[in-house]
């Protein structure tokens, strides 16, 4: 992809904020950095799996909750065209963007960053936590074991390991030790 076309699609995402400061931001960023990570040991179409992963939550700017993802996808693809963005890639992009269907290693990879990225990222957690799941111990830990079920990758699972165990256990003493 060429750099000019990276630059607008950044911007672009920039712009789509749906947090305060730029948590927004540095969650597609951290999503992008591990998504790429994970295409150079399991492969797929680079330039499919980074402008995803930089869409991939522009519809929380409209609607934070459930459903953001076809908004994502409708914006992704109004810009995409805007901008010229390779047509052969776009309908590929929009569906990772989607979550709605992972056949393609390219979707796989972006839900496993998304996920890789909730449990790396301390500071985007305690405003999620705090601000979409209420501080619902049960509902974080709930969420922290689903996120880590949704990494589709040896790789990604054991980057994030310690991490992740460090969430289940201060959430599970919060909850009650449970299964």
């Amino acid at each position: 992809m060429k750099n000019e076309i990276r630059r607008k699609i950044e911007e672009y995402a920039k712009l789509m904020k749906w947090t305060p400061g730029d948590l927004y931001w540095k969650h597609a960023f951290m999503v992008r950095k591990f998504a790429l990570m994970l295409q150079k040991e399991v492969g797929g179409d680079k330039d499919i799996i980074e402008v995803s992963a930089l869409l991939h939550d522009i519809g929380k700017a409209k609607l934070l909750a459930s459903g953001h993802e076809k908004i994502s996808g409708e914006l992704a693809e109004q810009f995409l065209r805007k901008i010229d963005f390779d047509e052969s890639q776009i309908s590929k992009i929009i569906e990772c963007i989607k979550y709605e269907n992972f056949d393609s290693v390219e979707a796989k990879i972006l839900r496993s960053a998304d996920s890789m990225a909730l449990i790396m990222d301390a500071e985007g957690q305690k405003w999620y936590f705090t601000k979409v799941l209420g501080n619902d111990k049960e509902k974080i830990l709930n969420e922290i074991e689903k996120s880590f079920s949704e990494i589709e990758f040896d790789t990604g699972k054991k980057f994030i390991k310690d991490a992740y165990q460090k969430l289940v256990n201060k959430y599970k003493s919060a909850v009650g030790c449970r299964g």
